[in-house]
């Protein structure tokens, strides 16, 4: 049985059905609703497929899929430009609402299955980032409870929930791009600290769940916990790769993608 998304990953010229090989860090997910309208639990189950992928919902505009829009992880791309369908993608993508600190510890939560972590996170991603002496002065319960995600510290997990409010704001993202004042040096340096991803191919990532993503693999905290951390469905390939052109699994005719 064929899955209905398909995965298109960076630099966003090919789509490809989602197969055993997890999506590459900045991947959208696709699930095509042309002919099919999904239910809001089929439309959050195909997000757990790749968690680190948003979801971008390919509809008519007759389809009625409109009101997924409230699930903060989807977007609704209504038809494709044939000459370029890749850039209505990615301009749902950064369109949508920055993450709000509960976002980002309910991805959190959800992907380590740490729920107990919520209100320590969530502490820690509302209020401004330590000095590194008073994140040492933490409480120890609380320096434990932000151990269980891996060896970064308190102000360390700030500094990525930066990074992810940063990728979800691409007007910022350009700006900081672009500018030599502290603080955007201090964020271009901590790409490549903390991530280890060079500053220019954190800007031709898309979405921001990406960094969470990799902040857990950064922080050791996905290869610890491989029991725990589930990376991705093993499903029927069907189909290896599909590019953009006539498609009868994607159900939209749109020529060859350039971002």
């Amino acid at each position: 049985m064929k899955t209905p998304l398909f995965i298109l990953e960076p630099p966003y010229v090919m789509a490809r059905r989602i197969a055993d090989e997890a999506p590459a860090l900045g991947a959208v997910a696709l699930l095509d609703t042309a002919f099919a309208r999904p239910t809001t639990n089929e439309v959050k189950a195909q997000m757990e497929l790749a968690p680190w992928c948003p979801l971008c919902l390919l509809a008519t505009p007759d389809s009625g899929v409109r009101a997924t829009r409230r699930l903060p992880r989807t977007c609704v791309v209504f038809g494709l430009d044939e000459s370029d369908g890749a850039s209505a993608i990615l301009k749902a993508v950064s369109a949508r609402p920055r993450p709000t600190p509960s976002d980002l510890v309910d991805w959190l939560t959800r992907r380590t299955r740490l729920p107990g972590l919520a209100r320590t996170m969530s502490d820690l991603f509302s209020r401004p980032t330590f000095r590194r002496n008073e994140a040492a002065l933490l409480p120890y319960a609380v320096r434990e409870q932000v151990r269980q995600l891996g060896s970064w510290t308190a102000q360390e997990w700030q500094q990525a929930a930066m990074l992810a409010e940063l990728a979800a704001d691409r007007s910022l993202l350009n700006r900081t791009m672009c500018a030599e004042d502290e603080q955007s040096l201090q964020l271009r340096a901590a790409m490549r600290d903390l991530l280890g991803v060079a500053d220019r191919d954190f800007h031709n990532r898309y979405g921001w769940e990406w960094v969470i993503e990799a902040s857990l693999r950064a922080s050791g905290f996905t290869e610890r916990s491989s029991r725990v951390v589930r990376t991705l469905f093993a499903v029927p390939a069907g189909v290896s790769d599909v590019t953009w052109g006539e498609s009868p699994d994607l159900g939209f005719a749109v020529a060859r993608a350039t971002a």
